[in-house]
């Protein structure tokens, strides 16, 4: 601001001074300074004014759904209706919350001259997991002459989301193997008329003998009939974020549990198994079990979107919401702490015939004799019980890489 009041005092005395000069002086000379700074004022005056009323700034992102590890490419445009030398800007692109201890904010030295459209592109390199938001975008400009600055805040808004990385799984075997890489059926019940016990959309991948043809015949799309082998092979994955489970925690144990989560989830999307997905953070969220690419993508947006922030106790989450899983699904409980009241939840829930997998993600190199009771009393009540250390080298005992 006190660049831009002295820039106008100093134009605006340049041209009294030329007056008084050629009014004083007169002759040829003298008055073309006079009108030389005429000018002048005018190009300031209309640069001043048209830096930003004829400016549009447009962002774009290469993707909006990356990896964990991946980079994003950011273009941002500027254009303009007119042509008109408008001297320099200065783009300014602050970055997510999340980033902003890490990286600085991306600064961008642009001259125009006389071009509509300039174009530059920036990247934000190793994003982790996460919601991530570019929201507004700051240009600075001045004229050549450094006698004016201007500053205007362009409102965008521009969203990605961050998925976690997950091991590919070759093997996942619950004990029983009911939840294993082959279905064991006693014979081939897809072929058995009785043994439908509804219909589903249409998958990609699904045989064609398994279309029922007279359901899709009504209109509604292709429609595939659903065997009773079938409902067995279904998931219901708890992740525990409450905010206590984490406290006095290594920051990569949250991680590791979504990561896990995640690598579960897409084995079991890899083998054709329905699944689903349940948690309380801020607010309640729970997938139904299902098994389609879109399925997937919504599954991996809330694994993307998820904090340790719950404040609900974690085993009143299970017990409230394994209450609407239907007999039959497996339930798959991800946690970094087991205490007494989801101890007594897992083992209530086994006696009604439930199946259950727990998944304890610790960072210790081993578990301490506590926790191995723990895990031994959970087994004796046919709770599979798993224990998964941090580094995601040692999960050879889940699958294989």
């Amino acid at each position: 601001m006190r660049q831009q009041r002295w820039g106008k005092a100093k134009v605006i005395g340049l041209v009294v001074v030329t007056y008084i000069f050629a009014k004083f002086q007169g002759g040829f000379s003298s008055w073309f300074l006079f009108y030389s700074s005429l000018v002048f004022l005018v190009y300031e005056m209309l640069a001043y004014f048209l830096m930003f009323s004829t400016l549009e700034v447009v962002r774009e992102i290469d993707r909006n759904r990356l990896q964990d590890g991946d980079n994003v490419i950011v273009t941002i445009r500027l254009r303009r209706r007119i042509w008109f030398p408008l001297g320099w800007n200065v783009v300014v692109e602050p970055l997510p919350e999340r980033l902003a201890g890490v990286y600085e904010p991306h600064r961008q030295l642009i001259f125009p001259w006389f071009k509509r459209e300039v174009e530059f592109r920036y990247v934000i390199p190793n994003l982790p997991r996460g919601h991530y938001r570019l929201t507004n975008c700051i240009v600075s400009g001045g004229d050549f002459f450094g006698f004016f600055e201007r500053r205007k805040v362009f409102a965008l808004s521009q969203e990605f989301l961050v998925y976690p990385a997950y091991k590919e799984l070759t093997h996942w075997a619950l004990g029983d193997g009911s939840f294993s890489g082959n279905v064991h059926v006693a014979h081939r019940r897809s072929d058995d008329v009785a043994a439908v016990r509804g219909v589903r959309e249409y998958h990609r991948g699904d045989r064609l003998s398994q279309i029922h043809w007279r359901a899709s015949a009504r209109g509604t799309g292709l429609k595939t009939k659903e065997f009773e082998h079938q409902a067995m092979n279904q998931a219901v994955f708890f992740l525990d974020v409450e905010n206590a489970s984490y406290r006095g925690q290594p920051a990569q144990t949250f991680e590791a549990a979504v990561k896990l989560t995640a690598s579960l989830i897409a084995f079991a999307n890899r083998n054709q198994y329905h699944y689903g997905l349940v948690y309380k953070q801020m607010e309640r969220v729970s997938l139904s079990p299902a098994i389609s690419h879109a399925h997937f993508l919504r599954v991996f947006d809330q694994l993307a979107r998820v904090m340790p922030e719950g404040s609900e106790p974690f085993a009143k989450v299970i017990g409230r919401e394994a209450l609407e899983q239907p007999q039959g699904v497996t339930l798959i409980i991800v946690t970094p702490r087991v205490e007494k009241e989801l101890i007594s939840r897992l083992i209530a829930l086994s006696q009604k015939g439930r199946r259950v997998q727990l998944f304890y993600v610790h960072a210790e190199h081993s578990l301490s004799e506590e926790q191995k009771r723990v895990l031994q009393l959970l087994s004796a009540n046919k709770v599979t019980c798993t224990s998964i250390h941090l580094d995601t080298n040692e999960w050879m005992r889940i699958g294989g890489a």
